[in-house]
């Protein structure tokens, strides 16, 4: 069965995703073994196995490689092979993604961007895990090509630099805003979408990515710094200069408050994640309106920020600043 047919039988897909849980919870995980873990030939009581060929009804997964789950066992030799980036021996690499695993777990239920964002394990697994945890938060769409149709379709607006996680609380907040669809589950959302929009067309794997948005405005801001001296800036310019600055800020802040970590509140009409441009060390104070004295806030933390300006946050986020 394809991502694009879901299983009518949501009842069925739910009892087996809760025993899924249930037999791999979060302290399960911390005590995760490489053979619990790991696929192999006729154990189909593994985490992989189960999350691939088990739990197709919450997402398809199986076009991808073993690859994917970071360590595999390779037919040919029985023997364990691994992705290098998480260590030089299979058991070291499986103590990294263990870890991760947990890490990814402890984000979802903190709804922690940030550190699903920066999460090593591949997304396509990444995603799937979110979504069979946390069924209510995450939906069951892991390409970010089905994703933007779907966005499309129903009339959202986007950018090319939505991630994953973007476009799924987008096409949420889609949802919750329907009287007629408010109330299903995420699991009979995902069914409603390719009944209602169809299956996205396929598209040429060869195409070019196209110039990333914060690229563009960093190029712009340098540009604009040439042709406009700082020293003889007028109020106009000032105010433009100020708002290539902000929307560097909030692009790379990819819709999360770097201060709380949560994702934005709400999205703009023009489909962009709501937040404000907060200077670290606040211009009035004698700082400089560049964006490595700038970041990206809730309006709640701005808020915060304005009213108490806790050291200790101030220190964190001329942190963020420095390294974005």
């Amino acid at each position: 069965m394809k991502i694009s047919e879901p299983n009518p039988n949501l009842e069925h897909i739910e009892a087996l995703r809760k025993q899924f849980v249930s037999d791999f919870d979060r302290d399960t995980l911390e005590d995760l073994t490489l053979e619990q873990y790991a696929m192999k030939t006729g154990d189909k009581k593994n985490f992989c196995y189960r999350l691939e060929r088990e739990q197709i009804g919450m997402g398809d997964i199986r076009n991808a490689t073993a690859m994917k789950f970071g360590i595999w066992v390779r037919k040919t030799t029985g023997k364990y092979d691994f992705t290098n980036r998480y260590g030089e021996t299979a058991d070291e690499a499986f103590s990294v993604i263990r870890d991760e695993l947990c890490k990814l777990v402890d984000a979802g239920a903190d709804d922690d961007f940030t550190a699903i964002r920066n999460n090593m394990i591949a997304p396509i697994v990444r995603f799937k895990i979110l979504s069979m945890y946390y069924p209510d938060r995450f939906l069951t769409i892991h390409s970010e090509r089905h994703l933007s149709y779907f966005c499309e379709k129903a009339g959202i607006a986007f950018s090319e630099s939505d991630d994953e996680l973007v476009l799924q609380r987008k096409l949420i907040f889609w949802k919750e805003a329907k009287a007629e669809i408010r109330d299903y589950s995420l699991l009979e959302y995902v069914a409603y979408l390719y009944d209602h929009f169809g299956v996205p067309p396929t598209v040429d794997k060869g195409l070019a990515k196209k110039k990333s948005k914060l690229s563009q405005l960093k190029k712009d801001l340098k540009d604009f710094d040439k042709q406009h001296p700082k020293k003889k800036l007028t109020e106009v310019e000032v105010v433009q200069r100020s708002s290539l600055v902000s929307s560097i800020v909030k692009e790379r802040a990819a819709g999360v408050c770097q201060l709380c970590n949560k994702p934005a509140p709400f999205y703009n009409k023009s489909g962009e994640a709501y937040l404000e441009c907060h200077h670290v060390v606040w211009i009035a104070k004698g700082g400089a309106d560049e964006v490595n004295n700038a970041v990206a806030l809730c309006p709640n933390c701005h808020r915060k920020m304005h009213i108490l300006d806790d050291s200790e946050d101030v220190e964190k986020l001329k942190e963020v600043a420095k390294l974005l």
